[in-house]
């Protein structure tokens, strides 16, 4: 009788680095920090065109927080299905997140509690990744940008689980009915009056979406996408258009930051998507550009700490007064340079040596070990 043949997984491909993926990470960034110089808590008055074009381009900004998540969705998720089968995954994961994301953010949550920004509620749901529910929890949550750090580490609480465990297939469905799901609630609370910036389920399609583009990239060069990719790659974009085109077009209503927030993570599903394909385009080149990856690189800390300077100028340079555009300039360039030179100590004798040391903690597989429960569900359903 013969023995029946074993069901190999597919290759896991490991994403190499790709230096544009930095040059995007640092426009991100630059998208935040420019909705907050010029875009928010500015006087109301006489403001030139100049300004009121700045004003009007820096109002979407924030979705450079959206860029963030779809980036983050496919790195992390890229790094969970290259791991998927070795022994100590779970250990493993978090310690190089841990290493990567609590030094910076426990440094500067110290920082501005000592110096009295924060107050100490929100300190303590900040310390415990519940940042983004300050609403329900009756606390001022405009005291700082950790919100978003909060939507993310809730749902890698649960994803490298899910990845483990599940097949390519399954996941692809679970993706795809979060994606679906998420602006529906964010229709349903904004019909009934309640926000829906800041909670994991009215903003996680990001991620979804960057994790999707991660498993479709998972098994072959990532220069040929899978064929369910390449295949609804251009109905995505159109879709992503489409839906950003009604939002503009009603952007004074109620139901334009609904949205906006579905239509940007297609956008930049596609954009990311572009340059991980077409490595020598203009696009790809475009975001290779140095200082672009220079403000990638240092991105994290940046976008920690970069509120917090701009309420610090505001403190000793005074409010500003409606109409200087000179005012207007000089603090977010002296802003930007502040947030830039402060980020470039941390990353470089603060952040990196630190990042060094965490493979002490790492755990190593035995050269031989037997399949776990990934190997046999992505046989079963991949």
């Amino acid at each position: 009788m013969l023995a029946p043949a074993v069901q190999k997984s597919p290759p896991t491909t490991q994403l190499k680095h790709i230096r544009a993926i930095d040059g995007i990470r640092g426009v991100a960034y630059l998208m935040v920090i420019g909705h907050h110089c010029f875009s928010t808590g500015l006087p109301q008055g006489d403001w030139s065109l100049f300004d009121r074009s700045l004003i009007a381009v820096f109002s979407y900004g924030y979705l450079g927080v959206d860029l963030f998540f779809v980036l983050s969705g496919f790195l992390i998720t890229s790094i969970l299905l290259a791991d998927r089968n070795e022994e100590h995954y779970y250990y493993n994961f978090y310690i190089k997140r841990a290493f990567r994301i609590l030094p910076a953010f426990l440094a500067v949550i110290a920082i501005v509690r000592f110096a009295g920004m924060i107050n100490t509620a929100y300190t303590l749901i900040s310390l415990f990744f519940i940042a983004n529910l300050a609403l329900p929890l009756h606390v001022d949550g405009s005291q700082g940008p950790f919100w978003s750090l909060s939507v993310e580490e809730q749902f890698y609480l649960l994803w490298p689980l899910v990845v483990q465990r599940c097949s390519s297939a399954m996941l692809r469905r679970f993706l795809l009915a979060t994606i679906f799901i998420e602006p529906i609630a964010r229709i349903l609370m904004t019909w009934k009056g309640h926000a829906i910036s800041y909670y994991t389920f009215t903003r996680s399609d990001g991620l979804a979406w960057g994790a999707l583009l991660a498993l479709e990239y998972r098994t072959v060069n990532v220069a040929r996408p899978r064929q369910w990719w390449r295949s609804r790659n251009a109905v995505v974009t159109l879709f992503g258009l489409m839906l950003f085109s009604a939002a503009f077009l009603g952007q004074n209503s109620r139901w334009s930051t609904a949205l906006t927030l579905t239509a940007c993570p297609l956008l930049f599903v596609w954009m990311i998507g572009f340059v991980i394909r077409r490595q020598s385009s203009v696009v790809a080149r475009f975001f290779r550009i140095p200082v672009l990856c220079f403000f990638g690189e240092i991105s994290y800390a940046s976008y920690l700490v970069h509120i917090y300077i701009i309420r610090a100028y505001d403190r000793v340079a005074g409010p500003l007064h409606a109409g200087s555009t000179t005012q207007l300039l000089i603090r977010a360039f002296a802003c930007l340079a502040a947030t830039t030179a402060i980020c470039t100590v941390s990353l470089f004798f603060f952040e990196r040596p630190i990042m060094a040391t965490r493979r002490k903690f790492l755990r190593k597989a035995p050269k031989a070990w037997g399949p776990n429960r990934a190997v046999a569900s992505e046989a079963e359903g991949g």
